[in-house]
C-alpha cells in the first residue's frame, strides 16, 4: 500500500492539484489529510471537494478547518490570518462548514496515527520543533507512526530510547522504533522553499519519502489579490515563508 501524505493545504488548489498530479505518478493508494484544508488562499470550496473526492484512508481537522466552521470571535490569529478566516467562513456552504466541523482532531489506523498539530494536548494547536515537544506527544502516540503537519515545516523525529529529530528526505522505518512525522505543507510552505511539500509512505518498503514540487504559484497569487484577500498572503508563497 502506498499513502499519500497531504495537508496544510490553505486553499491552494493549484499547490493541490499538482501533488495530486505527482501522487498518481507515484502510485499513491489512499490518502491521509492531516488537516487546514482551508484557510489564507482563494478556492477553500475547491479544495474540500477535491480531497473529498479521494480515496480517504482519513481525514483531521486543523485550526483553521476549526475556525472556519465555527461562528464565535477569532482569538489567537493574526490580522491577515483573521481575515481570511472571515473571509472562508462567507465562502463555504454550511454543509461543507459542518463537513469541517464534524472532522476528529486524531485518527489511527493501523500501526499509523494522524493529527495536526500535536497528540498530548491536540485541540490547543501545539507546535513540534523540537526533541522536547516531540517527546511530549511521543508519550501520547501509541503507533508506530504518526503523521502531523502545523508548523508547514517539514522535520521527522525518531525515538529508539533517546529522541533524535531533524530534516528529512527518506526514512526507513525500522521495527520497535517510533516516529513522529511532520510532512510540511501542500500550499503555504514556510521553510524558505516555496514548492509544495507532501510524503508518500510504502509500507511494502516501510519507506516514508518526503516530496517537493513546483506548482502555478502566479494562478493562486492573482486569485488572492483577486479575492480581496491581504496581498501579504500572496507575497509569502513565493518566499516560502
Amino acid at each position: 500500500m502506498r499513502y499519500g501524505i497531504i495537508g496544510d493545504i490553505h486553499a491552494n488548489y493549484e499547490a493541490l492539484t499538482a501533488v495530486l498530479a505527482e501522487c498518481k505518478k507515484l502510485n499513491v493508494d489512499k490518502y491521509f489529510c492531516i488537516g487546514d484544508i482551508v484557510g489564507y488562499n482563494a478556492d477553500p470550496g475547491l479544495c474540500m471537494e477535491t480531497i473529498q473526492a479521494l480515496p480517504l484512508a482519513g481525514v483531521v481537522m486543523g485550526n483553521h478547518d476549526e475556525q472556519a466552521a465555527a461562528d464565535n470571535d477569532l482569538v489567537g490569529f493574526n490580522p491577515q490570518a483573521a481575515m481570511a478566516i472571515g473571509w472562508t467562513r462567507e465562502h463555504l456552504a454550511e454543509e461543507q462548514r459542518e463537513w469541517l466541523r464534524n472532522l476528529r482532531l486524531t485518527m489511527q489506523v493501523g500501526k499509523i496515527t494522524v493529527v495536526h498539530a500535536t497528540l498530548d494536548s491536540p485541540k490547543k494547536w501545539g507546535y513540534i520543533f523540537d526533541k522536547l515537544s516531540a517527546g511530549a506527544s511521543f508519550s501520547y502516540q501509541f503507533s508506530q507512526i504518526c503523521f502531523c503537519g502545523h508548523s508547514h515545516v517539514p522535520l521527522a523525529f525518531e525515538k529508539f530510547g533517546t529522541i533524535q529529530g531533524g530534516k528529512y528526505t527518506e526514512i526507513k522505518i525500522q521495527p520497535g522504533h517510533k516516529y513522529l512525522i511532520n510532512v510540511g505543507s501542500v500550499g503555504q510552505p514556510r521553510d524558505g522553499d516555496w514548492r509544495s511539500a507532501f510524503v508518500v509512505y510504502d509500507t511494502d518498503e516501510n519507506v516514508a519519502t518526503l516530496y517537493r514540487i513546483p506548482y502555478e504559484i502566479k494562478t493562486a497569487q492573482k486569485k488572492i489579490i483577486e479575492a480581496g484577500l491581504p496581498e501579504r498572503l500572496a507575497l509569502r508563497l513565493e518566499r516560502g515563508t
